[in-house]
């Protein structure tokens, strides 16, 4: 059985060495994630270079995603590292002075924080190692009195859980960095800590007067963007469930009902999902994952996400290799005993929408498949939009798509099910069909005898959305 949910590994230090891109592709790598948080744009065009020399190496197309930076808050300068005691006063501040010990003064690079907060709002340090309540404003100076103690040191994470904060979802820094992406050629671009709709139409304004326009993935890490889900999906061309930050913002308790929510949202829709962060984080520096783990990404699978990602573990970890292994082997077990294939994951078509025929479609091929035992489904696309509708149905068949666009063809290894090839240009509706069922057939996706169910794009049928047929292999 081969395995539907694909898998996104962040690369690092610990994996962008071509013979472990090529271990890791072996292993079930479908896509990379270059975060741009850490690194210059030389080293991500040596990466990205050798993620597609790898791929081309092991035959398998290999998407790669862009993750923008966004608006992280960070502590700035601290000599060394300050500790904080439960019950002591902190000072946050926006003045350009270096943190020192014995002084509880440390700054940040968010310049509008001291109008940003309220009295009595609190205020995470480190990912909430260290946290703090304000209790008044001086200037550029954020009063604050310690609730958790702890170290703090350099340009550590700071978040203000329920604020409104007024920085944009995309700053300077990532205006630069996704031109510089999409002159390199990636495949999807993920945009960090978006709040609302408007945060995804300003990436997507970007891209357009670049020239280029790729997929969009708004990573949910933020209340606000919880709120707004069903506007953020409807806009963005996929979701990230970040569980990181959002435990942060939100809680850690209410992690499992956004997860839930968000996955269910972006399925209605017909949208990419993915869920991410630390989804085998003891294997970073283990060999082998917990069984809470193991649980959870299994549960991320049954939730209905197309992808499930890897970060530290891959990008800094002693196994990167090991963990794609792994977290391949937990999907496949997983589908095989626990998957609810076809299920309706969105309602039915609505035939004021544009795509309501290629969408009535789509449910067909996969209703046909499922009552004919099809040993797969051929689809034939140019924009990846056959594809991914027939991903949407969740179909216990593989979906073979065959396209002769190289952008569509990368883009495709992230969705759901979908096994993406080339095919030539040129031939006939008939021809094509002829072709892909002997490469099924050459490459033990089907055997003689067995049936096949055939979707066309509307590229390849004048005057229609979609087609589908069926066909024996003989």
């Amino acid at each position: 059985m081969k395995r539907r949910t694909k898998i996104l590994a962040t690369l690092g230090p610990a994996s962008r060495e071509p013979a472990v891109l090529d271990a890791l592709i072996a292993a079930g790598l479908d896509a990379v994630r270059l975060n741009f948080s850490h690194g210059t744009h030389e080293a991500h065009a040596e990466t990205y270079q050798r993620v597609r020399e790898a791929s081309a190496r092991q035959g398998r197309e290999v998407a790669v995603l862009q993750d923008l930076q966004g608006p992280k808050i960070r502590l700035g300068k601290i000599d060394g590292e300050i500790k904080v005691e439960t019950g002591s006063k902190l000072v946050i501040t926006t003045r350009k002075i270096i943190g020192k010990a014995g002084e509880n003064v440390v700054p940040t690079d968010y310049e509008l924080l001291a109008s940003d907060v309220e009295i009595g709002m609190k205020i995470l340090l480190d990912e909430g190692r260290v946290a703090v309540i304000v209790r008044g404003v001086d200037g550029q100076d954020v009063m604050t009195e310690v609730t958790d103690g702890g170290l703090l040191v350099s340009n550590k994470g700071l978040s203000v859980p329920g604020a409104t904060l007024t920085a944009a979802a995309m700053t300077d820094k990532d205006r630069i960095d996704v031109e510089f992406g999409l002159k390199l050629g990636v495949d999807y671009v993920a945009l960090s800590f978006v709040r609302r709709p408007s945060d995804v139409e300003d990436l997507r304004r970007v891209m357009v007067d670049r020239g280029r326009v790729v997929p969009i993935i708004a990573k949910i890490e933020k209340p606000q963007a919880v709120d707004a889900i069903d506007e953020i999906v409807a806009i963005a061309d996929g979701v990230m469930v970040a569980r990181g930050d959002l435990a942060i913002e939100s809680s850690l308790e209410m992690i499992p009902a956004h997860q839930k929510r968000i996955i269910s949202r972006a399925n209605q829709q017909g949208k990419l999902v993915v869920t991410a962060t630390q989804m085998l984080e003891s294997m970073t520096d283990n060999p082998l994952p917990t069984r809470a783990e193991v649980t959870d990404v299994a549960n991320a699978i049954l939730d209905g996400t197309d992808v499930v990602m890897l970060s530290g573990e891959t990008a800094v970890g002693k196994h990167p290799v090991e963990t794609v292994r792994r977290m391949a082997s937990i999907a496949e077990v997983t589908e095989r005993t626990l998957y609810p294939f076809d299920r309706e994951i969105h309602p039915a078509p609505n035939p004021a929408d544009h795509d309501c025929f290629a969408r009535v479609n789509a449910r067909i091929a996969a209703r046909a498949a499922r009552e004919t035992g099809a040993a797969a489904i051929l689809a034939f696309t140019d924009s990846g939009a056959t594809a991914r509708l027939l991903s949407d149905e969740r179909p216990r068949a593989p979906i073979i798509a065959f396209t002769r666009e190289h952008a569509t063809l990368r883009r495709l290894a992230l969705y759901w099910g979908v096994h993406p090839f080339a095919m030539t240009t040129g031939a006939s509706a008939t021809e094509l069909a002829e072709r892909a069922e002997k490469f099924v057939v050459e490459n033990r996706w089907a055997a003689p005898g067995e049936p096949l169910v055939f979707v066309f794009g509307a590229h390849l049928v004048p005057g229609a959305d979609c087609s589908v047929s069926l066909k024996r292999i003989t």
